[in-house]
């Protein structure tokens, strides 16, 4: 996300309008970032938190903190352990702080020029030796030092060398407003740079029939819905996970018809303890329930791996997601998903290179995300070539002009309820109610509890109905396109896009738009009605456990 000169592409820098003040940053003291609404606060403005006031330092790192407009309930900040790498970030931005304080260019709204390099001998060392303690709980060896400069050159994203004076280091990122433990590579610390592999061995799969037109392309969709039940070596690829946003928890990447969902002890269901320690004692999943993500997000893990997820905030300061293409079409959704109602999110086409290109749309959990959105049967799409609408890979005309980069997209769909229930027509709960998942297989992934969930597309595509008076409707720089779909299938809907090259989409799911059409709900408000739901699933499958 960098050009050679260690510059950002692109990425709007957060509201200078912080914390419950009203206040601006004031780099050079205590401020901490909420994980939630991606605020910054000032230390000396939170009074719930007694730790933070004792032992915070500038620019520190290693923290979770959620804010009382986030966690009404009250402030929640958590410290956690630094380890050498992150003491030296905190250092690096304190002492430049300081050194363009003195200079009389330290500023929230001006980004220096150069980078500040300090001697690793005569400045880094000295200053972490005095205020060790004050950077880490780690208790400090004799030989700390001895491999500070090969601990940083491993971090390229984080520092940068001197290519005269090996000696002399800088932290890579100018812009030190930037810096917190949602900052994109400070997350990546210590983790690899995925592998590239070459194309696996193509496997030729019997599938049953499936429902569809036999026209060019259709045996490919059908692969895409179903991945063949037989097994196969497991390579590194199948193990890969990505950080949830604000947090340090890894969660497997959804793949091959599996999808994973973080979870916490149930504290509604007794915990029941194995009759025999010495005999291996399975979990049962009820004890469990699903961690629902507090804001509507593109999902950390519910996307192709090779697709780039940044957190970023737009010019009205709404949290909203960079998305970066690679290669192929592939596809990411977000956290919540709808099935009633209608709803609505908008998509800026940030970035398109040549050859590239973007779609956006809706996607049922089902839909491959090595594919386009639109590309099967549990998808709705529009392409920004042409401006061509496209469902189960057959595109129709649509919006003739296309759109570009620059312009801002808006994705609308409306799912009818009963003017009397408030739900779907003639469904059951189990229909448009989130599932529990509470019968799912639970395992154990990087000591984290996660419900294991496999879903046979092909048979799902088998069922699927349409949904009468449903459609999308998709809008161009704040202007209707006309209605692109009409009686959809019915089924949970998510937000998604999906890349071909390196593009480039900034996704906002509210609360500002560009415009909200009139009977929309913007897709932020779906946290909290999920939230609600949720409960209101597991309270069901509880009950119907005890009858």
């Amino acid at each position: 996300m960098r050009n050679s000169k260690g510059r950002r592409n692109n990425i709007k820098s957060p509201p200078t309008t912080v914390c419950y003040c009203n206040g601006k940053r004031e780099l050079g003291s205590v401020e901490i970032v909420c994980s939630q609404c991606l605020k910054w606060f000032h230390g000396r403005c939170l009074k719930e938190c007694n730790e933070l006031q004792n032992n915070g330092v500038p620019f520190m790192i290693c923290y979770t903190f959620t804010c009382k407009e986030c966690r009404p309930s009250s402030e929640d900040w958590k410290a956690k352990k630094a380890e050498l790498v992150h003491m030296c970030v905190t250092v690096f931005a304190s002492m430049t702080a300081e050194k363009l304080k003195c200079d009389g260019k330290l500023s929230a709204d001006t980004i220096p020029e150069e980078l500040t390099f300090f001697s690793l001998k005569e400045k880094i060392i000295p200053y972490m030796d005095e205020n060790w303690n004050m950077l880490t709980s780690i208790k400090k060896r004799g030989t700390w030092h001895q491999n500070l400069a090969a601990t940083l050159l491993k971090e390229k994203n984080l520092f940068a060398q001197d290519e005269n004076n090996p000696d002399l280091f800088a932290l890579a990122e100018r812009n030190l407003t930037l810096l917190g433990p949602l900052h994109e590579a400070v997350k990546h610390i210590g983790k690899r740079a995925p592998v590239e592999r070459g194309p696996r061995e193509e496997r030729v799969i019997e599938l049953p029939p499936i429902e569809g037109p036999k026209t060019r392309g259709a045996s490919k969709r059908r692969n895409a819905e179903g991945p063949a039940p037989s097994k196969k070596q497991k390579l590194a690829s199948d193990y890969s996970s990505t950080a949830i946003a604000g947090s340090q928890i890894d969660i497997p990447y959804s793949k091959d018809g599996y999808r994973y969902y973080f979870t916490e002890k149930d504290p509604n269901v007794f915990e029941i303890a194995p009759v025999d320690e010495k005999t291996t004692f399975v979990i049962p999943p009820e004890q469990y329930r699903i961690v629902t993500h507090p804001i509507v997000a593109i999902s950390s893990n519910d996307r192709a791996y090779q697709l780039g997820l940044e957190q970023s905030v737009d010019g009205n300061e709404n949290p909203c997601w960079l998305v970066t293409g690679h290669e192929g079409y592939a596809m990411a959704r977000a956290t919540h998903g709808v099935t009633k109602g209608t709803w609505y999110f908008e998509v800026k086409f940030e970035e398109q290179p040549a050859e590239s290109h973007i779609r956006i749309g809706w996607s049922q959990a089902y839909a491959a995300l090595q594919a386009c959105v639109g590309y099967n049967k549990f998808s709705y799409g529009w392409r920004s070539k042409h401006g061509t609408k496209f469902h189960d890979a057959r595109g129709k005309t649509y919006f003739r002009k296309g759109f570009k980069e620059g312009d801002v997209l808006g994705c609308l769909i409306h799912l009818p309820t009963d003017s009397n229930t408030g739900v779907p027509p003639s469904t059951s709960s189990e229909e448009y109610l989130p599932p529990s998942h509470k019968n799912a297989t639970l395992i154990s992934f990087k000591n984290n509890l996660f419900f294991e969930v496999h879903d046979e597309a092909a048979e799902k595509a088998k069922h699927l109905k349409e949904l009468p008076e449903s459609k999308i409707e998709f809008f161009h720089n704040g202007k209707s396109c006309g209605v692109a779909f009409e009686n959809i299938y019915g089924g949970c809907y998510f937000p998604a896009v999906s890349l071909f090259h390196k593009a480039r989409v900034n996704v906002n799911f509210g609360p500002k738009f560009v415009n909200l059409p009139q009977g929309a709900k913007g897709m932020h408000l779906r946290a909290e009605e999920q939230q609600h739901e949720q409960t209101l699933s597991d309270i069901l499958h509880l009950v119907a456990m005890k009858t």
